[in-house]
């Protein structure tokens, strides 16, 4: 396929014009935008040779040039449309070398393109043409990076498209056409200090996938055999079944179970990590895993037919990685596979996935797509929109905004202190820097005691930060109180996407900027909302402030044991004597919601002041078999002005629940005419 300079200059028009300008650019130097003159798509230079020869003649045949200076004119005036084209920059990945359906390595000359659209002064364009594109780690850029909720060391990553310090550019394909294959531990996209970067049309994969699928011959409490798909290579190795992809083997050491029609994970089935079996090579595609040492055995064998997912606990690379940058759009791109996220989002501000989908390839016959959350944003600000996205059978969240909580070693003096990154996964990054503010929470009840803007960030290693204050914040911490970065917190927009057969929960949202989740479908085999913040184990802060749940249906929630309800509103705080007035979270509004039930639990809520759950359809159905995670439909422990007015419920015998703690039962509101019945109840947690 011609580029659009290669078209131009092959035009007899152009090719008369160009006599007067000399050579025309060569096979992949700057394309320009389409217009529509008649001439080649993209010939704005013809376009503006032919409108400057135009202006020769005035009205009445009088000339404003003598005609040997109109040649020179039109010469002139397509010089200057060149000079412009080339700030406007349109590049084609095939006149770099990119070419589609051989299976050769196109990082090489997608570098070398990429190179080209960040050398162009105002941004541009990388198009690729329709066709399979394929990726490999070899060549494939080195860097240093921490990323967030994935595995970090010391030992560089490598990144196929790393734009650094971009501004205004865009990689763009054609849609389901294009589609990008990688291989081995690789990061596909690295966005970092840039603006308004713009990916599309875009569909990307991993071949072979760095998780297995095995088909459930036979099981029982011993173990199982599955026959693993002819395009999964792996070996046998002392009893060890390893992973043999991109150059990596990696040994199994977990698995888990989806249902065989593709609805996603196993309803009923949950986690084994740190699986100790012993694997035995039974035919050419066929491995019998049985239990090795204590436990006695599987809990709960897999179903025969079903699929079970043999997978190292590897968070090796997303699909995107975007730190330190703004106004970022990815937009009609479909994710099959990544050994890590789909898209993990760092210190950045307002970002937008637009038809951004991770589902499984099913062409393929393929149940599961990534490793973990399809989107992960930590610590970002601005605004967070995900819509009209589809985010099918990952093996964790679909999407989870939150903080971090750095965690106080020691006080220093008055205005300083010592502070870690208490998470191994949150190591390394960018948590603060001079000019954030941040609040001191005590340890296990997360009650705020100060707050400080911070002049100075000294690292002491990748996990240890020397904090200097502003003000004397520092005077009355004490070791494992925590640390919230206040300055970045993001407003949420999560719209019209649904969310389906993936292990865990829906979405998590911790966040105080206001958080707006409307219309979408959650069909997820946990929580499907869970609103949470803690300081012990994940280290994901913080409390919310304004979040509106409305019109949207959930389907079957917590048919597997992630969550206790439909909506989790569950922090891991403490409450201690004169702490009544301590509400971690605050105005949450569920309105206009359906919920189809399997399970009991509709709603939990601690530490929460101002709650409403009004005009939602509630309907109990037997669909998959209640687990019971929560007796009680509505559960509310340490709550403040909690009301539930003009809500549906039907399907159950009896009527529902609302177990209260004395702290919560004072000032809840049950309007009449819910058939709801309110207990108050003393909890132990």
């Amino acid at each position: 396929m011609k580029t659009a300079n290669q078209r131009c200059r092959a035009h007899p028009k152009a090719a008369r014009a160009w006599k007067f300008f000399g050579s025309p650019p060569a096979p992949g130097s700057t394309r320009v935008p389409r217009v529509s003159s008649g001439v080649p798509p993209g010939c704005r230079f013809w376009r503006d040779a032919k409108t400057a020869r135009g202006t020769r003649a005035l009205p009445g045949g009088l000339r404003l040039f003598p005609r040997r200076f109109s040649r020179l004119l039109a010469a002139l005036a397509a010089g200057l449309a060149l000079a412009v084209s080339l700030r406007a920059a349109d590049f084609a990945a095939a006149d770099f070398g990119a070419r589609p359906g051989t299976g050769e390595d196109c990082t090489p000359a997608a570098r070398a393109a990429l190179r080209a659209l960040l050398a162009a002064p105002d941004g541009g364009t990388l198009a690729f043409a329709p066709g399979e594109y394929h990726f490999y780690p070899e060549h494939a850029r080195p860097l240093v990076r921490h990323v967030s909720n994935h595995d970090n060391s010391r030992a560089p990553r490598r990144f196929t498209f790393a734009l650094d310090g971009a501004k205004a550019v865009a990689i763009a394909g054609a849609g389901a056409a294009t589609r990008f294959v990688f291989h081995g531990n690789v990061t596909p996209f690295l966005v970092e200090n840039s603006a308004a970067v713009r990916v599309r049309d875009l569909v990307i994969d991993w071949s072979p996938p760095l998780l297995y699928e095995g088909e459930v011959l036979a099981a029982d409490a011993r173990g199982f055999e599955v026959r693993v798909r002819a395009d999964e290579p792996f070996a046998v190795d002392d009893g060890a079944f390893v992973i043999c992809a991109g150059g990596e083997r990696l040994p199994v050491d977990a698995w888990c179970e989806f249902a065989a029609d593709g609805g996603g994970q196993a309803a009923g089935s949950g986690d084994t990590y740190g699986f100790r079996y012993h694997a035995t090579q039974t035919g050419a595609r066929t491995v019998r895993f049985d239990t090795a040492g204590g436990g006695g055995g599987l809990r709960r064998p897999p179903a025969p037919g079903n699929i079970v997912f043999l997978r190292c606990n590897l968070r090796a690379a997303p699909a995107f990685f975007l730190e330190k940058s703004k106004n970022v759009a990815l937009e009609n791109i479909t994710v099959h596979h990544a050994p890590g996220m789909g898209l993990l989002a760092q210190r950045c501000e307002d970002v937008a996935l637009r038809r951004f989908s991770v589902v499984p390839d099913a062409k393929a016959g393929r149940h599961v797509s990534t490793h973990y959350d399809a989107t992960h944003f930590t610590g970002c600000r601005g605004r967070v929109l995900i819509e009209d996205g589809e985010f099918r059978n990952m093996l964790d969240d679909a999407m989870n905004v939150h903080g971090v909580y750095l965690q106080v070693l020691r006080r220093v003096d008055a205005r300083r202190l010592l502070a870690r990154m208490a998470h191994f996964q949150a190591q390394g990054f960018t948590v603060v820097e001079p000019g954030d503010r941040v609040r001191l929470a005590r340890q296990g009840t997360l009650m705020p005691a100060a707050e400080a803007a911070v002049t100075r960030v000294e690292r002491r290693g990748p996990d240890t930060l020397l904090l200097a204050f502003d003000a004397p914040l520092a005077e009355n911490a004490e070791p494992l109180d925590a640390l919230e970065n206040i300055s970045w917190t993001a407003d949420v927009v999560f719209r019209r996407n649904r969310v389906s057969g993936n292990r865990a929960r829906g979405i998590l949202v911790s966040t105080a900027g206001r958080v707006v989740v409307e219309d979408n479908l959650f069909n997820a085999t946990g929580s499907a909302i869970r609103v949470s913040g803690d300081a012990r184990s994940w280290f994901e802060s913080g409390p919310v402030a304004d979040v509106l749940i409305q019109g949207n249906t959930f389907l079957n929630p917590v048919r597997c044991a992630y969550g206790q309800a439909a909506i989790d509103l569950d922090p891991e705080v403490e409450t201690p004597p004169g702490a009544a007035d301590f509400f971690y979270h605050r105005n949450i509004r569920i309105l206009g919601n359906r919920f189809r039930l399997c399970d009991t639990g509709v709603l939990l809520a601690r530490s929460v002041r101002g709650l409403e759950f009004s005009d939602n359809d509630i309907e109990y159905a037997a669909d998959f078999p209640a687990l019971n995670r929560q007796a009680a439909a509505f559960e509310l422990v340490h709550c403040r002005d909690a009301r539930l007015e003009r809500n549906r419920i039907r399907g159950r015998a009896a009527a529902p629940v609302l177990a209260a703690d004395p702290a919560s039962a004072p000032t809840v509101r049950v309007a009449p005419g819910q058939n709801i019945i309110v207990r108050e109840t003393r909890f132990d947690k």
